[in-house]
């Protein structure tokens, strides 16, 4: 009876720390042959960015809304109906992607698209440029860097 208690309390623990890890980490799949989309606040971008140095962090708002400023190290797909699906087919699939947008919902189709394409590993940045703005965090008006193909 001890023997079954220990292990019901070692699964517990477990449930309990993936529920409350700090994130809003929710996952599509489980599998390793489907791809997995995360929701994480846009506020965890440092502690994401050392746990995935090579990712690949992309903005997918506006022309307008870039230049007004966005996040350092961000490359840009501007989120035009007509014209946005091919550069997301060509990032590369070795490396994570975070996509954010001005408040999350266009991250969220995006993130979608991805998904639907294939890449097994995205990072939907929940909040966007709102919650990153009303944190106080900092902006650059730096050209995107050149996401690789």
């Amino acid at each position: 009876m001890k023997h079954l208690f220990l292990e019901w309390t070692a699964v517990s623990a477990l449930v309990l720390l993936a529920n409350c890890s700090g994130s809003t980490a929710t996952q599509t799949a489980h599998k390793a042959d489907h791809p997995q989309v995360s929701e994480i606040s846009i506020l965890n971008l440092d502690s994401l960015q050392a746990l995935y140095p090579h990712a690949l962090l992309i903005d997918v708002r506006s022309d307008q809304e870039w230049n007004l400023g966005h996040l350092e190290q961000a490359g840009f797909i501007s989120f035009d109906w007509d014209h946005r699906l091919e550069p997301l087919k060509q990032l590369p699939t070795d490396r994570p992607v975070m996509v954010y947008c001005e408040a999350g919902g266009r991250s969220g189709v995006i993130t979608e698209e991805l998904r639907i394409i294939g890449h097994p590993h995205i990072i939907d940045l929940t909040g966007g440029m709102e919650a990153w703005l009303e944190a106080g965090n900092p902006v650059t008006f730096s050209e995107p860097i050149v996401l690789p193909h």
